[in-house]
């Protein structure tokens, strides 16, 4: 293990032994970013068209790696129409070294991840997403690189996390565990004439907590959903927590004393919303924008009471927007009950009584390419798929199921697995023994979010071909004017 020059901890910035001016050789700088997968302007948020002038200012500095932590192939508002192809294109134009994969990346699935792969100018890493069928990384990733960069040889390894397989409808891949997993390739990378050792991965705390403890490699990225963009240094190497939340890149200065065989780094947190906008990429996401303004810029319906899609909420209360979606899912395709999980809303946002809602709005909010339908479930399976909600509650998980015709009590004070206190449809108890026509997403009636006991088993029908999100603005479109509110149908003690 290559040595550190001292401890360091910061949030905002963390300048180490030497200047952050890269001057000889032997001296290279890593730009990491990740999570922008929207290219819509956000307030306070950096954009595509900052991080190219990042980039473009660090590159006319010296030798420059440039590392994407994914992210960035799903939930953007333009992603539900090209999945994620207008992300490589525009990526291509960054040249960046290579990607990671997450889990969020294969939100649609294997094969068009390869696809992606296909269009992208640079690679695609994930050494622990296997595929089934042959045994190797899924066809279109690599397990690791070896690249040099300003006379250092540094390795760069990415894992994704074992959530994939539950989270996402991926059957051909098995994941593989992430921390020993990155320790071979960083051990088979440093065989191979790595000075420096990269790796990056996709939230997994305790695995995560593991490469720290092993001190396997020198640069430790972690992808997370939550917190804020820090650097932070220790016994085991420069540690990365990275979400991107406010639109932000991690910059990192490393030397390599090859005399003394020892690295030393220091680093900082970038805002690129203070950044002014690289002209040529603003160009190129402003003609996307305009396509997508041509599409989704029309006013569906207006709504009369405040709702809240914040992440917080959608995934641990019951919430107006999402009990609206569930009870039109339920009116449409005539079933006993609705449910949708929290995950499938994306937005975050509130809006206040009054606002006029458009297509891009409720695109926004139901970004993923997804369809509804209907499956029988016995009652003793739903109140197993409410425990299995009501377990990721404190860590906001994305499986929290909404309602529709049916009340659940549960008791938060009681371990996870037993906290259905009580559970009523159509104001009658729930009868383990009834069989319940459910409105759902083709997601969970696949499985999605852990949910096999409510996954279908026959060919899922679809309802006529459409979007989830299609079929909402069409429903709000013909209320007109939408007013839903809180009525008790989650009741958490």
């Amino acid at each position: 293990m290559l040595s550190l020059c001292r401890r360091l901890t910061c949030t905002s910035l963390l300048i180490g032994a030497f200047s952050l001016s890269p001057a000889w050789a032997g001296e290279v700088t890593l730009v990491f970013t990740s999570t922008m997968a929207d290219i819509e302007p956000v307030a306070d948020e950096g954009s595509l068209p900052q991080l190219a002038t990042l980039l473009h200012k660090e590159r006319e500095v010296g030798p420059t790696l440039f590392l994407h932590g994914g992210a960035s192939l799903a939930a953007g508002v333009l992603s539900s129409f090209d999945k994620g192809s207008h992300m490589i294109d525009l990526l291509n134009d960054l040249q960046p070294d290579a990607m990671a994969v997450t889990k969020r990346d294969l939100a649609f699935g294997e094969d068009e991840l390869t696809l992606r792969s296909y269009e992208a100018r640079f690679p695609f890493l994930s050494a622990n997403a296997i595929d089934r069928e042959t045994g190797k990384v899924l066809e279109g990733l690599e397990q690791d690189l070896l690249l040099e960069r300003g006379g250092v040889k540094i390795g760069v390894v990415a894992a994704t996390s074992p959530e994939l397989t539950i989270q996402y409808i991926v059957p051909r891949i098995e994941v593989q565990p992430p921390a020993q997993t990155v320790t071979d390739r960083a051990q088979a990378l440093r065989e191979a004439g790595a000075q420096a050792v990269v790796a990056i991965v996709d939230n997994a705390d305790e695995d995560v907590a593991e490469l720290r403890r092993n001190g396997v490699v020198d640069v430790l990225v972690q992808v997370a959903a939550t917190g804020r963009d820090s650097v932070e240094t220790d016994a085991s190497g420069a540690f990365i927590v990275h979400s991107n939340v406010k639109g932000t890149a991690v910059v990192l200065r490393l030397r390599h004393d090859e005399a003394e065989d020892s690295l030393t780094m220091a680093g900082e947190v970038a805002q690129l919303a203070g950044m002014p906008a690289e002209t040529q990429m603003a160009g190129r996401v402003s003609a996307y924008l305009d396509r997508l303004s041509e599409l989704l810029d029309i006013q569906v319906g207006t709504t009369r009471t405040a709702l809240d899609t914040r992440r917080e909420v959608i995934r641990a209360e019951e919430t107006p927007f999402a009990s609206l979606v569930a009870d039109a899912m339920r009116s449409l395709l005539n079933a006993d009950i609705a449910l949708i999980n929290g995950g499938s809303i994306r937005g975050n946002r509130l809006y206040e009584a009054g606002t006029p809602l458009t297509r891009r709005d409720i695109q926004r909010e139901l970004p993923f390419r997804d369809f509804i339908t209907t499956v029988p479930v016995t009652g003793a399976a739903l109140r197993e798929a409410l425990e299995l909600s009501a377990s990721g509650v404190e860590t906001l998980k994305g499986s929290f199921l909404h309602p529709s015709n049916m009340k659940v009590v549960y008791d938060l004070s009681r371990p996870a697995g037993s906290r259905v206190e009580r559970v009523e449809i159509a104001g009658k108890p729930l009868d383990p023994a009834a069989v319940y026509k459910v409105a759902m997403t083709g997601y969970l009636a696949k499985g999605g979010d852990g949910y096999a006991m409510l996954a279908a088993k026959d060919d899922i029908p679809r309802d006529d071909g459409k979007l989830l999100w299609e079929i909402m603005a069409h429903y709000i479109s013909e209320q007109g004017v939408i007013a839903p509110g809180i009525d008790g149908r989650i009741v958490l003690r």
